[in-house]
């Protein structure tokens, strides 16, 4: 990579931590108050700090530096002590660059696996968890898919009339259906019941997931696969509607997620998304409980319209900033978290 990135500023005596930097961002070590006083000048976007290990000269306290590393972190820095970023460095790297709004951030945060799921039909979930494969595919061009695990027939194959199904995949090793250049696998009630029971099926799910860098389910609790899916998950997107029996629901599903994952070496991060929001009092009767707000907008619903997904980017990369629009037609989803 011929650019150079932004800042880093280790304020750290750990030589491990400065050895995880890649060599095209710009490295500042410090080792006292003063030279991080001067570092911060070349404002970075991420600061690995241990208090312990600085040398506090009399002109400038540590107390002070503390207060202006807190201030650049309220501004956007990513700021963690170097154990704390040795335990994740490249997701810190990642998250710090987002937060500047360098999309290429996306590149360095590690894979993940978004089950998109609730007991209710009809609140969105395959629109859902297509607008958001076609959204991160447009955004960051790494490898993305689709993997349903649903019940009864093949809502991917009514959608877009892909046929390349998952017990192809698992059974004659064929490659994955295509669009938008988004990688696709079907499955209908049948073929999860035998994929159930085919001890090749774990193995080849965690490939997938190994291969793209999003992988999106989307999933019916009652599946077969739903053990072995949620084994692999990082993050559990409940979707509901504003209704009552939905939110009902999404409510016994969100406790059902945190009993089966607990004991799961890899717990999912669980998050509540409301779909088809029509009016602000729809917002205000679960304001506490949700986390992303999807407005209600039916032409880019038809369309897959990737915008739709903008507010579960900001949940899967908290620091995502989505790019501005270059009109003012037609309406927006909402991306804001109560």
């Amino acid at each position: 990579m011929s650019k150079r990135l932004p800042a880093v500023l280790l304020a750290t005596r750990n030589p491990v931590a400065l050895e995880s930097i890649p060599p095209f961002f710009q490295t500042r070590e410090a080792a006292s108050t003063a030279g991080i006083s001067s570092a911060l000048n070349a404002d970075p976007i991420l600061v690995i700090f241990d208090p312990e290990d600085i040398l506090e000269c009399g002109a400038i306290p540590l107390a002070t530096i503390q207060a202006a590393i807190d201030s650049m972190r309220e501004r956007g820095a990513v700021v963690a002590s170097s154990a704390q970023f040795l335990a994740e460095p490249q997701l810190h790297l990642g998250e710090a660059l987002l937060a500047k709004g360098l999309r290429s951030g996306i590149r360095y945060i590690p894979p993940r696996v978004v089950m998109l799921t609730n007991y209710c039909g009809g609140v969105g979930k395959t629109t859902l968890s297509l607008a958001l494969a076609r959204y991160f595919r447009a955004a960051s061009g790494l490898a993305t898919t689709v993997v349903e695990i649903g019940v009864g027939a093949s809502s991917l194959t009514a959608r877009l009339g892909a046929e390349t199904s998952l017990y192809d995949f698992v059974t004659q090793s064929s490659p994955p259906g295509q669009w938008e250049k988004v990688d696709l696998f079907t499955s209908d009630g049948w073929e999860a019941e035998s994929l159930g029971r085919d001890e090749r099926t774990p193995g080849l799910l965690r490939s997938i997931a190994r291969d793209h860098t999003l992988t999106i389910l989307d999933a019916f609790p009652t599946n077969p696969l739903w053990k072995h899916a949620l084994e692999l998950v990082t993050d559990a997107i409940v979707v509901s509607t504003p209704r009552s029996d939905s939110l009902a629901q999404a409510a016994t599903l969100l406790q059902k997620l945190a009993e089966e994952s607990s004991a799961l070496p890899q717990k999912p991060c669980t998050h509540l998304a409301l779909n088809q929001v029509r009016s602000l009092g729809e917002r205000v009767a679960v304001a506490g409980q949700v986390e992303a707000w999807v407005g209600y907008d039916e032409r880019m619903a038809e369309r897959l319209d990737g915008r739709l997904a903008e507010p579960l980017m900001s949940l899967l990369y908290p620091n995502w900033t989505p790019r501005k629009p270059k009109s003012s037609g037609g309406k927006k989803p909402v991306n804001k978290k109560e």
